[in-house]
């Protein structure tokens, strides 16, 4: 009688498993769409704050280059453009030119034409040929023939003009007015300082995680939240002490 008990289990334990039931695969799959969901922002939030990084990092790049060409001339920073010349003096071109950096030619397609450093990886599609970082009219001042007086700015701005360095921001992460398509900027527009977020052209991006990475004079990068800034921080971080 034991041998037939133990080879009833042996047949019992050696026989096929059950099948799952579809409810069991319905769970199974719920709980792999949950992990799923879970993990894909989780990710993305991990890969943005990467790319952050590096943003981080080409700005404080750039910040190297101003100050290494302001101390070359006679501390004075390089002007937006002069508009007379728009290839030959956009401000990353003279600052491309000075540090013997590669600069391509003009492309019809709005390809890049510089280092990556001026151009922001958050930005996957629609970088702006001349790079992602705008600057700061009011500071990085533009020459404009056309506009009298304007010769006083031929040179661009003297660091011994912007006051304490530590306080003013040079270049930010900015973006170009809506139907254009590029998503970057080469700069970005002073009257967006009186105008705030309403201002319809070229303005600081708040694209890395709601705030714009700004480049102050003194070479520290520092994320702003520009969308909701007040005016008087607006003129205090953007505007040259005099025009505050």
């Amino acid at each position: 009688m034991a041998d037939a008990n133990k080879l009833k289990r042996f047949r019992l334990s050696s026989g096929k498993p059950n099948s799952f039931t579809l409810v069991e695969l319905l769970v199974v799959v719920s709980i792999i769409g949950l992990l799923a969901a879970l993990a894909v922002p989780a990710t993305q939030k991990a890969f943005a704050s990467g790319r952050t990084g590096k943003a981080t990092g080409n700005l404080r790049q750039i910040g190297v280059l101003l100050n290494t060409y302001a101390s070359e001339n006679n501390n004075f920073l390089p002007p937006l453009i002069r508009w007379n010349d728009i290839d030959g003096t956009w401000w990353q071109r003279v600052l491309s030119d000075s540090a013997g950096l590669p600069v391509k030619p003009e492309m019809p397609n709005l390809g890049k034409r510089l280092v990556e450093a001026f151009y922001d990886p958050i930005l996957i599609k629609g970088s702006h040929p001349y790079g992602d970082f705008g600057g700061n009219q009011a500071i990085i001042k533009d020459y404009n023939p056309w506009v009298p007086g304007s010769d006083v700015n031929a040179k661009g701005i003297s660091l011994g003009a912007i006051g304490l360095l530590s306080k003013k921001v040079v270049v930010a992460s900015a973006e170009i007015p809506s139907g254009v398509p590029c998503k970057g900027s080469w700069y970005f527009q002073s009257e967006w300082i009186s105008q705030g977020s309403s201002f319809g052209g070229a303005k600081p991006s708040a694209r890395h995680g709601g705030k714009a990475l700004c480049l102050f004079a003194d070479g520290h990068v520092e994320a702003l939240d520009t969308q909701n800034m007040s005016s008087a921080d607006r003129r205090k971080y953007f505007l040259l002490p005099q025009d505050e």
